[in-house]
């Protein structure tokens, strides 16, 4: 546990450092000012019952106290305001520094992530890994606080507050240790659920005209309820056994107590009355540390829920600081200014996704400049890992790929190590296209702060999708709906057009991007490419023959390599 909390409370930015370490002097604060509060009870009621004297004094001196209570409540009310600052603003910082890491990582570590995953991970498990925090400044808070209740009981009550101590100590070892491995377990098969139960939504909307034409959704509706099901349960049995330790503690101390209280009354003692006053003191501790024995094993089973996500995140922000700690390293690089004069050239280019079987083994292609070439093959022969390891996606095994005189697997060039950046010379439409929910317009200029309206509407021309979209109820400003269910899968992809066009390009790859056009508009975007955009260069991953055939240079995939067949 305080490996966690040291590692977590690190990871705080410095005005989350502050605002944590104010909390918990507050946190502190509160159940001191609780525990001299009820000293000073007890000894009000010693002096009134012992000495029968000085009732006056005692009652403006109760009084008095009275006010310092009434000011502690807005010390708590203070302290609250900072711990809903401190749980939220925190979160919310690490969640932006995740959210970072998706922008930023390589692809191979960004595809072992399901969307869901991702979600869990930058919303949820922030949150869960500063309630970490807040639970284990309570229980150090709670354990200091309980010890002060402990010294209090033991001076009242002598051996006998020595053994209820030791007793009440023992019992909450025994209730923690118990239960914490299936707390942990029910934490881990919550977060679980919780990640399936939300892919089944989003499977819902993917597949929404397939399970309507169908006419049966009951496969689906019984994979969520299975999920749902699951992540209730969990959940259920975690809350359970809170509020189990509460019930044990809770009636277990209350019976002993009154077990003691019926004893002595049975055999009474010259000084009953004076014994009676002292257990009533002693009970009303034991009673008062009940909520705090509670708090101290609900933190660390809170902790314990929260363990795998704490797992996931940690390996999330180590992450994050290797990417820093790269970028730090590669400002220190010269920057180059890629060119694209003469073309791409790869050369004994390896790669594999695992040691069983390979996708390019010593493979060569060259991409000339001002030139549109087409790369063919049969599904699943590597066309799309191809255009990633030439975006800078993935690194190759072996091989060298070259903008010019830049080396973008070594990051060298002519004149030694440097650092270039290959999107600003590249344009590129991946093969699964992503509209957001928002305009025409905005979807077309998606990575830009200022839109430039003109510019949009040239590049949808461009797309030949102009006209449809002046038939849109506004236009350029319509909103297209969620991933742009609001238009055809046609306009989608020639709206995804439109946006590479929109950027200022040397290349332009294209991954089946015209798969869902037909000959004719198909042949009709390639052609508007090429006037619009002048001596550019084209990089076409596709199966359609027709469009490979309108390209100058055609190379297929087999055997590993690139064949030229026109």
């Amino acid at each position: 546990m305080m490996e966690m909390f040291r590692y977590l409370t690190g990871t705080l930015e410095r005005e989350e450092q502050k605002t944590w370490k104010i909390l918990a002097i507050a946190d502190f604060i509160s159940p001191v000012a609780d525990l001299f509060n009820f000293s000073v009870i007890i000894y009000i009621i010693n002096i009134v019952l012992e000495e029968q004297r000085a009732l006056k004094e005692m009652g403006m001196f109760a009084l008095l106290m009275g006010g310092i209570s009434f000011l502690k409540g807005l010390f708590d009310l203070y302290k609250s305001r900072i711990h809903s600052r401190f749980l939220y603003n925190g979160a919310e910082k690490w969640s932006e520094k995740l959210y970072e890491l998706l922008l930023t990582e390589d692809l191979l570590h960004h595809n072992q992530r399901s969307p869901m995953q991702a979600i869990t991970l930058i919303r949820s498990d922030t949150q869960s890994c500063m309630n970490i925090i807040v639970a284990c400044t309570g229980i150090w808070i709670n354990i200091l606080t309980m010890t002060g209740y402990f010294a209090v009981m033991i001076y009242s009550s002598k051996w006998f507050g020595i053994i209820s101590s030791i007793s009440f100590t023992i019992l909450m070892a025994a209730i923690f240790f118990f239960y914490q491995n299936q707390i942990r377990a029910y934490g881990e098969r919550a977060r679980m659920y919780a990640i399936k139960a939300n892919a089944q939504v989003t499977i819902a909307y993917g597949n929404f005209k397939e399970m309507k034409i169908a006419g049966d959704s009951s496969s689906m509706l019984q994979k969520y309820q299975n999920v749902g099901q699951g992540y209730t349960w969990a959940q259920k049995e975690f809350q359970y056994k809170k509020s189990m330790v509460s019930v044990i503690m809770q009636n277990l101390v209350m019976t002993v107590m009154f077990l003691i209280l019926g004893w002595f009354l049975i055999n009474p003692g010259e000084n009953t009355t004076l014994f009676l006053a002292s257990m009533v003191v002693y009970l009303t501790m034991l009673i008062k540390m009940i909520p705090i024995a509670y708090n101290v094993i609900g933190g660390l089973n809170d902790v314990k829920f929260s363990q795998k996500s704490y797992e996931v995140f940690r390996e999330g922000m180590e992450r994050y600081r290797e990417i820093k700690e790269r970028e730090k390293e590669t400002e220190k690089t010269r920057k180059k200014q890629l060119t694209f004069h003469q073309g791409l050239f790869v050369k004994d280019l390896t790669f594999s996704y695992d040691k069983q079987r390979k996708i390019f083994e010593n493979a060569f292609i060259h991409i000339p400049a001002g030139c549109s070439v087409a790369v063919i093959g049969v599904s699943g022969i590597g066309k799309t890992t191809f255009l990633d390891l030439i975006l800078g996606l993935l690194k190759p095994e072996e091989g060298s790929i070259r903008y010019d005189d830049y080396d973008i697997v070594t990051c060298m060039d002519g004149k030694g190590s440097c650092q270039a950046d290959i999107g600003t010379i590249t344009s590129y439409i991946p093969q699964t296209i992503y509209l957001n929910g928002e305009t025409v317009c905005n979807n077309v200029a998606f990575f830009e702060k200022e839109v430039n309206e003109e510019k949009v509407t040239e590049c949808l021309k461009c797309a030949q999708v102009w006209e449809e979209v002046t038939r849109l109820p506004e236009g350029i400003h319509t909103i297209i709906g969620e991933n742009g269910t609001a238009i055809s899968g046609g306009q989608r992809q020639r709206i995804a057009l439109a946006r590479a066009l929109y950027k200022d390009f040397e290349l332009l790859v294209m991954d089946e991007a015209t798969a869902a056009l037909d000959m004719e508009t198909e042949k009709a975007v390639i052609d508007s490419i090429r006037q619009v955009k002048g001596n550019k260069t084209l990089l076409i991953a596709t199966h359609h023959m027709s469009l490979a055939n309108e390209c100058d240079m055609v190379y297929k995939i087999e055997n590993m390599g690139f064949v030229r067949v026109k």
